[in-house]
């Protein structure tokens, strides 16, 4: 979905920035406008001008994008911290039996072998990583199962 490949491209970053901070409803209108200036006078130009791309982005959403949206948010919230860690590391839902057996191949190949993998990881788009993980791993578990 649209969605999914949205929040992995910048959204999440200004998602993390404040959802832990609370939404200030009651207070006047004033002082939501200067807690919403107060956050972004920390920011970096790079920070700003990412999240000028993501509103224009925002922008360019359908409401029923912006719905799924809110859902996908909602949901990430729910999350625990260890389940919130997984999908910042670029690992989804991806059992931690899996993970562990990542670590394994990665210690067990040769120094080229890694350097060839890590390069492809760091060249594909956010939503291609997963699926290129996945595909080296089980390459190495049918080359590394008994039989062979």
């Amino acid at each position: 979905m649209k969605t999914r490949a949205f929040c992995s491209s910048g959204l999440a970053a200004v998602a993390l920035l404040f959802a832990g901070q609370p939404i200030l409803r009651a207070a006047p209108p004033e002082v939501h406008e200067l807690a919403a200036v107060e956050q972004f006078l920390n920011l970096t130009d790079a920070e700003l001008d990412q999240l000028q791309q993501v509103i224009a982005r925002l922008r360019a959403l359908s409401p029923a994008e912006r719905t799924a949206l809110r859902q996908e948010i909602v949901r990430y919230r729910s999350l625990s911290d260890e389940q919130r860690q997984h999908l910042r590391q670029g690992w989804g839902w991806t059992d931690p039996e899996r993970q562990r057996q990542w670590r394994e191949m990665m210690q067990q190949a040769t120094p080229e072998r890694r350097a060839e993998i890590q390069v492809r990881l760091q060249s594909l788009p956010a939503a291609e990583r997963l699926a290129y993980r996945r595909q080296v791993l089980d390459e190495y578990l049918r080359a590394r199962a008994p039989g062979k």
